[in-house]
């Protein structure tokens, strides 16, 4: 196996940032690529933005696999969901020329930092022994709890939280590590919304960014640490700047500001060690076998979706109108006995979970926002309790179980053909 890996800053210009009232950049923003060459080439980008519009992960790979004639079907375009980070908004909502050509100078420059890290990595490729390991991080909480009026989004829900962090590390010939792939199930979200004491808001990669940061500062050989999320629809940090409930059916909302700052470090960090003390007792190994890369597409129920986010609120009633169905692809890159499970939609916990206990593998990783973005696809409880995330969520009830049944084929399908081989 030879691999590489980069790191390159997002450029941030002013004028975009003020459209959204981002007033400051607290923390810059990166990009951040592993190229792996198991037999194939697989390359993960792992972008400190929001979002990334399905056409925009588009054009990178399409870009990285002219670059490097590398194949498309091997390359995913992950964000890391910091959402204290500008939108790439549609041009329905930007609506005014300049501000649209302000949205594609913002847009290039995710797409230079992109190319930018691809191009470290692709540079640097070299020899490289890998090795897995795991352990117990309590950052994270289930997000749903119950109000009087319905469920809403807090902390402390009664639902499952994984506090698991799984960790790829890939060394050197001198045995230095070259890269820390870190997976953990968290929505970026501490600062979520958070207006600084002065006005405008701050930009930040939020957790995952500061744990990578975290993990790059820990080692002396130039480590790219790469955060991929796992299924964290329902899956908030443990502590946020703002708080919301509701009273009476009035929205209340505490804001701790600047203290949010402090909120991040202290999670972020925490994420970092632990995902530095696992990476610390992995022994890495010679990786002789192939990777091997998975895709199937099927149909799900569709529903129609509350565009207007402001609109959502606790309740006890909710009109979900069934809107044919929706097409959804899982993407599997596997080598040796890790599976790498990478979709679109936001997955809650739960989900996650079933796919890794049916994976006939021995190490499971369920990516969310891979690819570009699909919104939410909640499991069934979340329809029963009426969650935020079943409301904001264009897949109708029993979506999430019928993606677990087919990602759990698909992992079959490939076990077999390894076992055949």
């Amino acid at each position: 196996m030879r691999a590489g890996a980069g790191k390159s800053e997002i450029i941030l210009k002013d004028d975009y940032l003020e459209i959204e009232n981002f007033a400051v950049v607290h923390k810059t923003l990166n990009a951040r690529a592993l190229v792996i060459e198991s037999g194939r080439t697989l390359v993960i980008l792992s972008i400190e933005i929001t979002s990334l519009p399905n056409e925009g992960a588009e054009d990178l790979k399409d870009m990285i696999a002219r670059k490097y004639g590398v194949k498309k079907e091997g390359i995913w375009i992950c964000v890391t969901h910091t959402f204290s980070a500008p939108h790439l908004l549609p041009d329905s909502v930007l609506k005014e020329e300049e501000k649209i050509e302000k949205k594609a100078q913002y847009r290039e420059c995710i797409y230079n930092a992109s190319m930018e890290a691809a191009a470290q990595a692709f540079a640097e490729m070299q020899p490289v022994t890998a090795g897995f390991g795991s352990g117990y991080c309590d950052i994270n909480t289930n997000r749903d709890v119950e109000l009087k009026d319905g469920w809403w989004i807090g902390e402390g829900g009664p639902g499952l939280a994984d506090k698991t962090v799984s960790v790829v590390r890939f060394d050197r010939e001198d045995k230095s590590p070259l890269a820390i792939l870190f997976h953990y199930g968290i929505q970026s979200s501490v600062l979520d919304g958070s207006a600084l004491s002065a006005g405008g808001k701050a930009v930040s990669p939020d957790v995952a960014g500061v744990a990578s940061d975290y993990i790059e500062k820990q080692y002396d050989s130039g480590t790219v640490g790469l955060f991929l999320m796992g299924a964290a629809g329902d899956q908030a940090p443990a502590e946020r700047a703002i708080s919301e409930t509701f009273v009476y059916g009035e929205r209340i909302r505490t804001d701790r500001q600047e203290e949010g700052f402090g909120i991040c470090e202290r999670l972020g960090s925490m994420l970092g060690e632990v995902t530095c003390h696992i990476a610390n007792r992995i022994k890495s190994q010679d990786v002789k076998e192939e990777a091997e890369i998975g895709r199937m597409t099927f149909r799900v129920p569709g529903k129609e979706m509350e565009r207007d986010l402001k609109k959502l609120h606790p309740t006890r009633e909710y009109p979900f109108t069934a809107n044919g169905e929706a097409e959804v692809l899982i993407e599997v890159m596997r080598i040796g006995e890790l599976a790498l499970v990478g979709v679109k939609p936001e997955l809650n916990c739960v989900s996650g979970l079933a796919v890794k206990a049916c994976s006939p593998f021995e190490h499971t990783l369920v990516c969310t926002m891979v690819n570009g973005g699909a919104k939410y696809m909640a499991d069934r409880t979340s329809y029963d309790r009426l969650t935020y995330e079943a409301m904001n969520s264009p897949f109708g009830r029993g979506a999430a179980e019928k993606l677990t049944r087919q990602a759990t084929e698909l992992l079959d399908r490939m076990a077999a053909s390894k076992t055949q081989i």
